[in-house]
């Protein structure tokens, strides 16, 4: 690493995945000197993923963790951030969620709703704006405050934004080589964090999942269709349709096996014909406990992680990243749900064992 260059650098970042840019971003903004290295050759989840954030989760429709502070957090942060970068991968889009069988239609008619349930849903109990297009007679329940990030047209802008600040190293860092450096190092390596000798403690827990791009001609459809499988409108008559999860076979091929279950769980949901175009796959750097892993290394301060986001990438990097340079810069407290301290015994277990 740059030995005579090493002094002016505040922080370096590994990793240019969703998790590493928004930090490398936030910390530029925080006037601090960023290095990032990314090594190309390495796969990406971010890339693959469909990047939808959803304020609700489970058939009851509960708001999701922190749905409150999250989803008006991203909104402010990915418009402001599409007006810095000068590009389009911003799409807010309501999500139609029909109900799978006349129980679950049952259940929301004869059930007190959640609390402010009007504010980021509403019912209906029939199939009236979709029936030429969702198999289901029993209507849904529309999501507001919804939408998608298109990951890659992001990532690919940010590369070229940190490229023209002459901060993007092209090559994979030995975590060994940030011991011996003045500045701070975070980790933000996604699945690979899961190797990395410092944070091999943490409970992470993966999932492999495979999407594929279709085309489906001859429709109209600004919306994302979930239930079972979701159908994102990528553009005129491309779309994104996922997911499958696998907690085994963790790598990024594609398999026959995937594609069937894509399809199988399309034709279940959707009436019209489709055409695949891409079939991609990817690994979700998730944790055990569905929160994410940020903070320094119990005994060595000058490393760091930012990892464990999940499926809910897109949701929750915006205010943790903002909440991880503010710590890196102020010293500011980590909420205490995301702070690796929550580790300490696995640490402490695994260093006497």
């Amino acid at each position: 690493m740059m030995s005579k260059e090493s002094s002016k650098i505040d922080f370096v970042i590994v990793g240019q995945g969703l998790a590493g840019s928004l930090l490398a971003y936030l910390l530029l903004q925080k006037g601090k000197k960023v290095q990032i290295y990314d090594a190309p050759e390495i796969p990406s989840s971010s890339k693959v993923a469909a990047g939808i954030f959803n304020p609700v989760t489970g058939r009851k429709l509960i708001k999701t963790w922190m749905a409150d502070e999250l989803f008006p957090f991203l909104e402010q942060f990915y418009v402001a951030l599409e007006k810095d970068l000068q590009a389009k991968f911003f799409h807010q889009v309501l999500i139609y969620r029909p109900f799978p069988n006349q129980e679950v239609q049952e259940y929301f008619k004869r059930n007190v709703l959640p609390e402010n349930f009007d504010d980021f849903a509403s019912l209906e109990f029939e199939n009236i704006k979709y029936k030429n297009l969702v198999n289901s007679e029993w209507g849904g329940a529309t999501t507001k405050q919804s939408g998608w990030v298109d990951l890659k047209i992001l990532l690919d802008t940010f590369r070229v934004y940190f490229k023209e600040k002459g901060i993007l190293v092209e090559e994979k860092l030995n975590p060994e080589e940030a011991l011996s450096q003045p500045y701070k190092t975070i980790f933000c390596e996604g699945f690979q964090g899961k190797f990395n000798p410092f944070f091999n403690y943490l409970p992470f827990n993966p999932v492999k999942g495979e999407v594929l791009d279709v085309t489906i001609e001859g429709i109209n459809l600004d919306e994302i269709i979930s239930q079972g499988a979701f159908v994102v409108p990528l553009s005129k008559n491309t779309f994104r349709l996922g997911a499958t999860y696998t907690w085994h076979e963790l790598d990024f091929k594609t398999t026959p096996q995937g594609e069937k279950e894509l399809l199988d769980k399309y034709h279940k949901l959707m009436k019209p014909d489709l055409k695949v175009v891409a079939h991609l796959a990817g690994v979700r750097p998730a944790s055990k406990d569905r929160r994410p892993f940020i903070g320094m290394h119990p005994d060595l301060q000058q490393i760091g992680i930012f990892n464990g986001l999940g499926s809910k990438g897109v949701s929750l990097a915006p205010y943790f990243a903002n909440q991880f340079a503010e710590f890196l810069v102020t010293g500011k407290e980590l909420s205490s749900e995301v702070n690796i301290n929550r580790f300490a015994s696995l640490y402490l277990g695994a260093e006497n064992s």
